[in-house]
């Protein structure tokens, strides 16, 4: 295969690839999230109580039977209803736990406050000793996953890759031209034979 036909070849891969990541971005799905922060507070007004409390607070298993709580069925069933997930998990050395939401552009938020709503009207059954505050309330929505500018960054070094591939692979798989296929064989002259002198 000649050169003229590898780069071709290398060429129409990388504008196939690149068509393609294109077409992914005009016609995919964007979803949306908002997110919100709710804290565990001593429900108690006692100095000595609340200091009781927060020193036993990692002991207790408090923040793991909330998250629990938040992400139960029960709780999280209005968010399903409007075809919203929601993510649950608690923030390392803190009493706070993170909500995400991720859905369409109108139920996010609404759906991350009544998940947040639920639990604060269930947390009042537990009798805990702690209470549930809201640190961040749900925020505004926003397009969720990498931007486009990545994304088409990304398709820009796929069809690159994808050029070099197909270049590396049709030179491995070019069959050798005929003039590397024609034996060399050393320039030898052939001196002729004097003659005998008469």
């Amino acid at each position: 295969m000649s050169q003229r036909n590898i780069t071709i070849a290398a060429l129409f891969a990388a504008v196939a690839v690149f068509v393609a990541g294109v077409v992914f971005l005009a016609v995919r799905d964007r979803d949306y999230e908002s997110s919100a922060v709710v804290v565990l507070s001593p429900n108690s007004t006692d100095p000595e109580r609340i200091s009781s409390l927060l020193d036993s607070f990692d002991r207790s298993g408090t923040l793991g039977t909330y998250v629990e709580l938040m992400a139960s069925d029960d709780i999280t069933a209005g968010a399903r209803d409007l075809g919203v997930d929601i993510s649950i998990r608690s923030i390392p050395d803190t009493r706070a736990i993170r909500l995400v939401a991720h859905g369409g552009r109108e139920d996010v938020q609404p759906a991350l406050q009544s998940v947040i709503d639920a639990a604060g009207t269930r947390q009042q059954t537990l009798r805990d000793l702690f209470a549930l505050d809201v640190l961040e309330s749900p925020s505004t929505p926003v397009l969720a996953g990498p931007g486009v500018a990545a994304l088409l960054m990304a398709t820009l070094l796929l069809a690159g890759f994808a050029a070099v591939a197909v270049v590396a692979i049709l030179r491995r798989l070019a069959p050798p031209s005929s003039d590397s296929r024609r034996p060399k064989w050393p320039n030898v002259s052939h001196a002729e034979p004097a003659r005998p002198e008469r």
